[in-house]
């Protein structure tokens, strides 16, 4: 197949050599026909036929060692091959000059990037730092008075704009991911209970109960404080879009395959409707129920979707309007594929 596609290539380059030499050929074999009593035609034919395919099969070579020296040039701008001809000396080197130019404006891209990114985390921690100021002054106005409709609104936004500035730090962090996170063995009960607890107050403010099936002696492999964002982001998701029923729940598992574990978070929630299920997973896409919820930003699943990617975790999830949602995580059990 690539012989052929090689062949073709050539052929479709050198389509004028070739007519010119195929008619050449003609014209000699047509005058020595025309003007030789008894002559033999075969010979001239064979001959010119003979000189075309010797001609046709040195350029496939020439070329297929030209198509090797190109490859060697997309590693490195400063390339060098001694066996270059003045051609392709003068083609490589403007793909040398091009090559060193876009690195330069690649680097000088990455260094703003760079600049401009640390200007905002510092601009968000500074943020960080009157947040905090406001939740200490409406805790200690608790402490002296008694706690009011105002105050109460003020800790909700200052909670909310809280969550919205860690959710910015963590996309800022994304680009030194791989600085930033250590697959170790983790014991996934263990993960799963301090998730669970560390939403306790939300479940109880939605009356939805959580139940953890998990075998104690599961582990997995992954980064623990990524792997918690990502199930915080999710279970988070399940308790926001549940209805409040007492009789309602949020049953995570998980299953032990041969290689694999899959955990599994089922809710009863109103679920996520059939035209938006393609694009849950998208920057800043809230949907028909994110809509409904003032809070809902669209980055909580798109940051789950990366750093599972990066981790090297399979996710997934099925849907339906009405009937909940159940996200399916897969971890190896194992780090050969870290």
């Amino acid at each position: 197949m690539y012989l052929m596609k090689l062949i073709i290539k050539v052929g479709k380059a050198k389509s004028r050599e070739l007519i010119t030499l195929t008619i050449n050929s003609l014209t000699v074999i047509i005058f020595y026909y025309l003007f030789f009593e008894n002559s033999e035609i075969i010979y001239p034919l064979m001959l010119s036929a003979f000189i075309i395919i010797i001609y046709f099969i040195f350029e496939v070579i020439k070329y297929k060692v030209f198509q090797e020296k190109l490859k060697d040039s997309q590693v490195s701008p400063n390339y060098r091959n001694v066996s270059l001809s003045s051609s392709e000396e003068e083609i490589l080197g403007v793909i040398s000059e091009i090559h060193k130019e876009y690195l330069n404006k690649i680097d000088t891209l990455k260094q703003e990037i760079n600049e401009r990114e640390q200007l905002f985390s510092q601009w968000i921690h500074n943020m960080k730092t009157s947040i905090t100021v406001i939740d200490l002054a409406c805790n200690q106005n608790d402490l002296v008075n008694r706690s009011n409709k105002y105050i109460e609104d003020i800790k909700e936004e200052n909670n909310t704009l809280k969550k919205n500035l860690e959710e910015c730090l963590n996309v800022l962090r994304l680009d030194d991911f791989s600085r930033d996170y250590i697959t170790i063995s983790c014991n996934l009960r263990d993960i799963i209970n301090s998730v669970v607890n560390s939403k306790k107050r939300d479940f109880i403010y939605k009356g939805v109960f959580p139940i953890v099936n998990i075998d104690e002696g599961i582990n997995i492999y992954t980064d623990r404080k990524w792997c918690i964002y990502m199930l915080e982001q999710i279970i988070s998701n399940a308790i926001k879009y549940s209805e409040s029923k007492s009789s309602n729940k949020i049953e995570i598992l998980a299953v032990e395959n041969n290689e694999e574990i899959e955990l599994l978070i089922m809710d009863e929630g109103i679920g996520i409707t059939k035209e938006d299920l393609p694009r849950v997973f998208d920057p800043f896409f809230t949907g028909n129920n994110g809509r409904k919820e003032r809070s809902s930003t669209g980055i909580g699943l798109y940051m789950v979707k990366i750093i599972s990617k990066k981790l090297g975790h399979g996710i997934s999830l099925n849907s339906k309007e009405g009937s909940g949602t159940e996200f399916k995580i897969i971890f190896r059990k194992n780090s050969d594929v870290y």
